[in-house]
């Protein structure tokens, strides 16, 4: 890993943030890592699967990982004199860290060390997602090292070979100006029994139809009971715990929105 792309990232990432609005300046370390990973992945898409931070991405728990870029958080941002705030947690004893810091001069000058390609990622992304969590692992979790990885695994980011199965393109055959005229005289033949069959219809409903409002009556009531009544015993709300079998993460159903 490469610790100085590594920081300028996160520095990047945390003077992108000190633009937005005030809820979303503040950046934790779990919205700073996620953006590292974003701009690795945005450099891969045009680096062959190469990664610019030199990064061994895992799979842990809500998406991409990496501890080496945890414990540079706080150096990188202590570098360029970030604020840190502690927010005490409701649920336990840790505190929840956010840094900040707005200077646009220290934008454009850490923007002058990376490649545009990482700038243009890390900006799209903190101005789409700022602090907020959900929408950002949301995000993370559904590219694709992700969903071709099961959880505690190395993220492949190769770029996307195309599936053998795929079925190739049929040549299309030129048709002979009588074939064509054929297939246009079938056309408009089609094309007007289509419209005859929509004038008879609209012919039909030119006639009132009246409709008879319902009666809820005892008789109404009492037929409605006697149909629950065929569907068996009322279900009844269950709790259980259910168990996948971990080939479940290999399943192409995760990646491939074709698959039902």
């Amino acid at each position: 890993m490469d610790i100085s792309k590594v920081d300028r990232i996160i520095q990047y990432a945390l003077a992108v943030a000190g633009d937005q609005d005030f809820c979303d300046r503040e950046l934790g370390p779990i919205h700073l890592i996620k953006y590292v990973y974003l701009a690795d992945l945005a450099y891969t898409e045009r680096n062959k699967g190469k990664t610019f931070t030199g990064i061994n991405w895992r799979f842990h728990h809500f998406g991409p990982w990496s501890l080496d870029v945890l414990n540079r958080v706080e150096p990188a941002c202590t570098a360029i004199r970030a604020e840190k705030k502690s927010i005490p947690s409701q649920h336990d004893d840790k505190d929840f860290t956010r840094w900040s810091v707005q200077d646009d001069s220290l934008r454009e000058a850490i923007a002058s060390d990376l490649p545009i390609t990482i700038t243009s990622a890390v900006q799209w992304a903190v101005r789409k997602f700022g602090s907020d969590t959900y929408s950002l692992l949301n995000y993370v979790y559904l590219t694709k090292p992700i969903l071709t990885a099961a959880p505690g695994e190395s993220l492949d980011f190769s770029p996307v070979e195309e599936d053998s199965f795929i079925e190739p393109k049929k040549e299309v055959k030129e048709l002979s100006k009588k074939q064509e005229k054929q297939k246009e005289a079938k056309f408009k033949e089609t094309q007007r029994k289509i419209q005859e069959k929509l004038a008879l219809r609209r012919k039909r409903s030119k006639g009132k139809i009246s409709v008879r409002p319902p009666r809820y009556d005892e008789t109404f009531f009492e037929g409605c009971r006697w149909l629950d009544s065929l569907a068996g015993p009322e279900t009844r709300d269950l709790e259980g715990e259910a168990h996948f079998t971990p080939d479940i993460w290999k399943s192409r159903s995760r990646f491939d929105p074709d698959v039902p």
